[in-house]
């Protein structure tokens, strides 16, 4: 499955490319206009912290936090994710990306794809859980298991706009042969103006594969005590996102941004997780250099 997948996946990228010099720039409006081109880099600095549902595992301290993009006609590259876009309509757009997959940050904290993974002007949030840390009468912590690979995915993204709330819909799967699988996404975003500085709200749905839950997840023989193996399974997790900023200057503003994750059975049987939740939080103030 894993093969098809990436051979479809390469014939619509093939496609993107040829359909590009005729595709126009879907509408848009105010600050989420990006213009073609040009190199925006900005760097926030504050405090904030990413939990870590893993026995062992580190939280991830966020003091400086790097936004980098830019979109040229054919190709574009934001913040940790290489690109090249169509556009379908004047509000719809196919994307096919590719990104290093993301849960190799909870094993490792120096992972590079955890740098690139906060973006302090479309950014995150948590609604706060009440739910105690999973007390499990078998634990198994980070270091006492092999070492989970870097995995590197391709995908497409469809995204459209509808009465201001932008939708999008994603596909990915391995293109390193890491972890063999793959995970989809269906999310929407609203932005809106106030008196007090710009606000987006997002929710997300994602789904993820047995292939890569086992992959980072799942316990063998070699890692645990017989009778304590784990095999992954399909697994759904829902994500909520909060984002505000504000402006003091052209280049300066201050930013908060909230995210919380919900983890479901398929990650939390597992020895290695001992929290149903990821909570990541950060408040600062951001400069444009570019």
């Amino acid at each position: 499955m894993s093969k098809m997948s990436f051979k479809i996946l390469l014939l619509v990228s093939l496609l993107l490319c040829s359909f590009a010099t005729s595709a126009s720039t879907p509408n848009c409006q105010g600050d989420d206009c990006i213009n073609e081109q040009q190199l925006y880099l900005s760097w926030a600095l504050g405090y904030g912290q990413r939990s870590n549902p893993l026995h062992g595992g580190k939280k991830l301290n966020l003091v400086l936090l790097p936004e980098i993009y830019y979109y040229s006609k054919y190709w574009f590259f934001d913040n940790g994710r290489l690109g090249s876009s169509v556009a379908l309509t004047e509000t719809t757009q196919l994307s096919i990306i590719g990104q290093l997959n993301q849960e190799k940050g909870y094993f490792q904290q120096w992972f590079s794809g955890n740098l690139l993974q906060f973006e302090a002007n479309t950014l995150t949030m948590p609604q706060f859980s009440t739910s105690m840390d999973r007390q499990a009468p078998f634990q198994v912590a980070v270091s006492e298991v092999s070492k989970r690979p870097t995995a590197f995915d391709v995908g497409l993204q469809l995204d459209t706009v509808s009465h201001g709330t932008m939708w999008q819909l994603a596909y990915w799967t391995d293109a390193s042969r890491q972890h063999h699988g793959q995970y989809a996404s269906l999310g929407a975003r609203r932005s809106w103006q106030s008196p007090y500085g710009k606000w987006q709200v997002s929710a997300h749905l994602h789904w993820k594969s047995a292939q890569l839950i086992d992959t980072y997840y799942g316990l063998t023989a070699l890692e645990v005590p017989p009778g304590q193996e784990y095999q992954g399974r399909d697994s759904w997790q829902a994500e909520l996102r909060l984002n505000w900023n504000k402006p003091l200057t052209e280049r300066l503003s201050v930013l908060v941004f909230l995210r919380y994750l919900q983890l479901d059975s398929a990650m939390t049987d597992s020895a290695l997780v001992r929290s149903d939740h990821v909570t990541t939080w950060f408040g600062g103030v951001s400069y444009r250099f570019f």
